[in-house]
């Protein structure tokens, strides 16, 4: 199994992450993508990286902090290291800071033009922001920068974003919001995406699924996730398992090779 989405080098895990991984590894996680967000926590997540050469990380600026995208030259000078795999997160999020909004637009762009200048897949956050998430994405697609593909991460968003999304190729990831008791029409987007379209996540440390919720989330808690996705989509968890892996591994180490949990 493969928790694609979690933010492993964070203060929260400082005290007890070797713990964590293995605690992890005992529950099936074979490997996981660790994300970073500020420019604070980017030689973090290379030192993470070298102690554990069986993960993946992906690295960007958090729209809640766009002011902080440097320009695309900058951005790109980042990705030295082989086990950088995604760009991201990036994206909208105007829950907080609407105002912000052609500030975050405009660093989400250059995420966007470096991730096709790389040939790197995107991690997209989207928040409170749907249309303005979908209008940069249509019209990437429409000048081609989209074509090593990308994932909506943590997604909560609506029908229509879920197929918009899908419609120009990109995966969407199931957090353990999806096991919350009231998120019921969030489940019933998911029973319309394709099992190759999808992606599971914890995004640790937030967000830990039932009946963890309310403490920190960790990736051992990717089982309780992926238990209620494969119930909503019909079949067993090993073969939750084995599809989100192979389309973890198409997306972000363009392979296919498929990961047993």
């Amino acid at each position: 199994m493969i928790d694609s989405h979690c933010h492993l080098t964070g203060e929260e895990f400082a005290s007890d992450r070797s713990e964590v991984i293995e605690r992890a590894m005992a529950m099936g996680v074979e490997t996981l993508l660790s994300v970073a967000c500020h420019p604070d926590e980017y030689t973090g997540l290379l030192a993470f990286l070298e102690s554990y050469p069986s993960f993946y990380g992906a690295f960007g600026i958090h729209p809640e902090v766009a002011a902080l995208c440097p320009s695309e030259e900058e951005l790109a000078a980042y990705f030295t290291h082989p086990r950088l795999v995604g760009i991201g997160e990036t994206g909208l999020d105007y829950h907080y800071t609407p105002e912000t909004a052609k500030q975050q637009q405009e660093s989400f762009q250059r995420h966007i033009n470096v991730a096709y200048r790389l040939k790197k897949p995107l991690v997209i956050h989207s928040r409170e922001a749907e249309a303005d998430t979908i209008a940069l994405l249509k019209e990437a697609e429409r000048g081609g920068l989209l074509a090593y593909g990308g994932v909506l991460h943590c997604f909560t968003g609506s029908d229509a974003l879920a197929e918009q999304a899908l419609s120009l190729g990109l995966f969407l990831s199931v957090s353990g919001v999806i096991s919350f008791r009231n998120a019921h029409e969030l489940r019933q987007v998911f029973q319309h995406i394709p099992l190759d379209r999808l992606l599971v996540e914890t995004d640790a440390p937030y967000l830990a699924p039932t009946p963890y919720r309310g403490r920190r989330n960790e990736p051992a808690f990717i089982v309780q996730t992926a238990t209620v996705l494969a119930d909503l989509k019909g079949v067993s968890v090993d073969e939750m398992s084995r599809q989100t892996s192979s389309n973890f591994n198409k997306l972000f180490l363009k392979r296919g090779v498929e990961h047993e949990d």
